[in-house]
C-alpha cells in the first residue's frame, strides 16, 4: 500500500455469548509479517504477551498460553498472481485458523496477537466455520485506518495485508479464498469498518460498488466512536450473532500509538477507542478478537505497548 486517497441504541435484551460468559481466554501468538510491506509486526506478540496475560488474569480471566502458533515462518516466498509471499501467507493463515478453531472448540475466547493483518483471514475463517456449525450468524467489526479491500488486481503493492476484507467477503486469490469453509467467508453486509481514513485509488470504486459499510474519521468526529460501534452492531444484536472484532492498531493516531507499521495521521485516541471497544463488548456478543499490527521497533519508548495493554485490560475486564 502506498499512495492513498481519503474517503470521503443497542437493545438491552441482547443474547450473551463467549465474551461475557466464558472464563477462559486463549492467547494465540502469531509473529508473522510477510503479508505486509514492512518488517516489524512479527515482534508484536512477544512484546505484549507476558504483561497482557498477567493483566487479564488480574481482570478475572483464566488465560491459556500455548506460545506462538506452530509452523509459522518469516522466510520470504515468491510473488504469485500479484500476491507477495503468497505461499507463506497462506500457510500462516492456515496455522492461525487451526489454532483459533481449536480454542473455540474448547469453549475459549480466542485473542489473536499479530503479526500483520493478513492473518485475520485465518482467524475469521475459523470463527466463520464455528458459527456455521452452530447455525449462528457472524458479524465482523473491523477497526482500521485502511479499507483492506484490495484484490491482486487493485493493489499497488501486492501485499496481502491490504486484502483481507476483500478475501473474507469473497474476492481475491483462490488460495486465500480456499481458507474458508465457504465463499464468501462472511456476508459483506455483516462487515463494518471503523476509523478508515486512507484508501488506495482502485479501492475507492470497489468499496462503493460493493456497498461495504465504512465509518470514516469524519463520521467519528461528528457522532462519536462508541455510538458508531453501536450502530454497526444493531443488526447483530437483533439476531443474536457472534461478533468478531479485528483491531488494527493503526486506527489510533500516531501521536498516541507510534508503534505500528503503517501509521496514518488524524486517527482515534485511546480514550474514545477504549469506549468503542467497551461498547462492543457490552453487547455480550463478542466471542473472538484480533489485536494486530503492533510493531514495537517503531516505538523504542514502549509507549504503544504499555497503552495497548492498558486498553485491552480495561476492555476485557470481567464485570467491568
Amino acid at each position: 500500500m502506498d499512495e492513498r486517497h481519503r474517503p470521503s441504541d443497542l437493545q438491552p435484551e441482547a443474547a450473551e455469548t463467549a465474551a461475557s460468559e466464558c472464563s477462559s481466554l486463549a492467547l494465540i501468538g502469531a509473529p508473522f509479517d510477510l503479508g505486509s510491506g514492512y518488517r516489524g509486526s512479527a515482534g508484536g506478540p512477544a512484546a505484549l504477551r507476558a504483561s497482557l496475560a498477567g493483566a487479564l488474569r488480574q481482570g478475572g480471566w483464566e488465560v491459556s498460553e500455548s506460545g506462538d502458533v506452530p509452523g509459522l515462518t518469516n522466510l520470504p516466498a515468491a510473488t504469485v498472481d500479484g500476491c507477495r509471499n503468497l505461499d507463506a501467507v497462506v500457510a500462516a493463515c492456515r496455522a492461525v485458523r487451526e489454532a483459533t478453531g481449536a480454542a473455540l472448540a474448547k469453549g475459549q475466547f480466542p485473542l489473536l496477537l499479530g503479526g500483520d493483518h493478513s492473518l485475520a483471514i485465518g482467524s475469521i475463517a475459523a470463527v466463520a466455520q464455528h458459527c456455521a456449525r452452530q447455525g449462528r450468524p457472524l458479524f465482523v467489526l473491523w477497526f482500521d485506518a485502511h479499507a483492506d479491500f484490495n484484490t491482486p488486481q487493485s493493489s499497488p503493492s501486492g501485499c496481502v495485508y491490504g486484502m483481507p476484507v476483500a478475501i473474507i467477503s469473497g474476492e481475491g486469490h483462490p488460495s486465500l479464498l480456499a481458507l474458508g469453509h465457504g465463499r464468501p467467508i462472511v456476508d459483506i453486509s455483516r462487515i463494518a469498518l471503523i476509523g478508515v481514513r486512507s484508501v488506495d485509488p482502485l479501492e475507492v470504486p470497489r468499496v462503493a460498488g460493493r456497498g461495504l459499510r465504512v465509518f470514516t474519521m469524519d463520521e467519528i468526529r461528528r457522532q462519536g466512536m462508541a455510538k458508531l460501534a453501536k450502530q454497526a452492531l444493531a443488526e447483530a444484536v437483533h439476531v443474536g450473532a457472534h461478533v468478531h472484532v479485528s483491531f488494527d492498531l493503526d486506527v489510533l493516531d500516531p501521536g498516541e500509538a507510534p508503534g505500528v507499521g503503517l501509521p496514518e495521521a488524524d486517527g482515534t485516541n485511546f480514550a474514545e477507542t477504549t469506549a468503542a471497544l467497551s461498547a462492543a463488548l457490552q453487547t455480550g456478543l463478542v466471542g473472538s478478537f484480533d489485536l494486530m499490527e503492533h510493531s514495537p521497533t517503531a516505538d523504542p519508548s514502549g509507549q504503544t505497548t504499555q497503552r495497548v495493554i492498558e486498553m485491552m485490560t480495561a476492555v476485557l475486564r470481567k464485570g467491568g
